[in-house]
């Protein structure tokens, strides 16, 4: 036990308690490092934990160290007050955020404990304050006069408040009723953050219209890119503690993950959903999705975070179909095809609704970029305001800026953030493949900008 005396008590809870590795096992052998923690069971104890999960890490990824959040306090006595709060968001901003992976996150919620969960509380006071420092650092230092947009102030000052609440609460420090007081506080946050995205895409269209700059901007994609990246981190982190502490546990669910995600129910919800909107758009019978392949595979994911990517490709694709085959007494089928890696889940979603031209294809992961009949400036307009939001299966959220040229690029960092990724092959008069990649081995970190 010297090494974890040398860690702490965090450490030590962390490695006996979820499997986790602190940095230190950099230095050791890959059979240490693949060395099981006593206190998991096998897979053969449990047949519901996947061997790989019980014996560590793959043995095609002998050196992925895991390096755990830290607990341990920045300050040592709580702000006096939300000025004096907000001036440390410097000394926060200048901290490293601490990416984690889908693993971490699934084993460390196995068995939640009440010494587990405040000590996951812990971890949120310290990691949240950091991440939410970060932006109101770059939120304040955007180029071309894009943090003077209304919008952008609001989204500023929101993240500002949410920085100051998190200090200004006392650390937990009991298990029980103080965990929970800081979870809900949690909770509180990230419903307030809901509309975060909306007035993002606001502020930069009020830029536009001030002084011609958009999104097409290298500067100002690349800005969205990392701001939505890192709201997702935030609301994954937050939606798994508050999951964990306040809600009552779905079977078969750790937190927000779901230990046995069947991509082919998944894409079956999107599939009935984005059906469903087509048929009281266009008023007749969209085509079918056939889904194809490993339709019984099974591995743990984030459920909403695969409904919103299929959600939005299978809506594209049925209105594409639709559009190109309109007259004709038939649709072609969309078709959903799963293949089972070794590292990836892979799922093509192929339809013949006459394909994107090569020269727009690269278009279409610029934000804002869309052929939808609405413009953009709607987004504005209050009806699109907080409440609008529209929610489907799995926990998802069908945010009213698809259509907007939104769907897309927000897919692609659902995709990616975990370690996989969302291409598009198209055939200009013919139809459009979309190929989503998922880690399947869950040991991918989050993709921190």
């Amino acid at each position: 036990m010297a090494i974890w005396r040398k860690q702490g008590l965090a450490w030590a809870v962390l490695r006996l308690g979820s499997g986790l590795w602190p940095s230190a096992t950099r230095g050791w052998t890959s059979a240490q490092r693949l060395a099981p923690a006593a206190s998991l069971r096998t897979s053969a104890e449990d047949p519901s934990i996947p061997s790989w999960l019980a014996s560590g890490c793959p043995p095609s990824q002998p050196d992925v160290a895991y390096t755990p959040l830290e607990a341990k306090p920045l300050l040592l006595r709580l702000p006096s007050s939300r000025e004096e709060a907000l001036e440390l968001i410097p000394r926060y901003a200048r901290r490293s955020a601490t990416p984690v992976s889908l693993r971490q996150l699934l084993e460390f919620g196995r068995h939640p404990t009440p010494k587990k969960l405040l000590l996951a509380a812990q971890l949120m006071h310290r990691e949240l304050a950091i991440r939410l420092a970060h932006r109101v650092v770059e939120l304040q230092s955007l180029p071309y006069g894009l943090s003077e947009m209304r919008s952008v102030k609001r989204v500023c000052e929101l993240y500002e408040n949410s920085f100051a609440d998190i200090l200004m609460h006392p650390r937990p420090e009991r298990e029980g009723e103080e965990e929970r007081r800081f979870t809900e506080l949690l909770r509180r946050i990230r419903d307030r953050h809901s509309d975060v995205v909306r007035q993002i895409a606001c502020g930069v269209l009020e830029l536009k219209q001030s002084c011609g700059m958009g999104a097409d901007d290298i500067h100002i994609s690349s800005f969205l890119d990392r701001f939505y990246t890192s709201r997702i981190g935030i609301r994954v982190l937050i939606s798994q503690q508050v999951s964990m502490s306040l809600e009552r546990s779905r079977q078969g669910y750790v937190g927000i993950i779901h230990i046995r995600c069947r991509p082919a129910h998944v894409a079956a919800d999107a599939a009935d959903a984005a059906r469903a909107l087509a048929y009281r758009h266009y008023g007749e019978e969209p085509p079918e999705v056939v889904i194809l392949g490993k339709t019984d595979l099974e591995f743990p994911y984030i459920e909403g975070h695969l409904y919103h990517v299929l959600f939005e490709l299978l809506k594209n694709s049925i209105r594409a179909t639709m559009e190109h085959h309109m007259g004709r007494e038939s649709f072609p089928p969309i078709k959903v095809i799963i293949a089972d890696g070794y590292e990836d889940v892979t799922l093509k979603i192929a339809d013949e609704g006459g394909g994107i031209s090569r020269s727009s294809l690269p278009k279409i992961w610029t934000y804002m970029f869309t052929t939808a009949t609405v413009p953009p400036e709607a987004l504005i307009q209050p009806e699109y305001g907080p409440g609008s939001h529209v929610h489907g299966a799995r926990g998802a959220s069908m945010d009213p800026l698809a259509g907007f040229g939104y769907g897309l690029p927000l897919s692609r960092l659902y995709a990616r953030y975990f370690g996989g990724e969302l291409s598009i092959a198209s055939m200009e008069g013919f139809g459009t493949d979309a190929y989503v990649h998922l880690a399947k081995l869950g040991n991918r970190l989050e993709a921190l900008v």
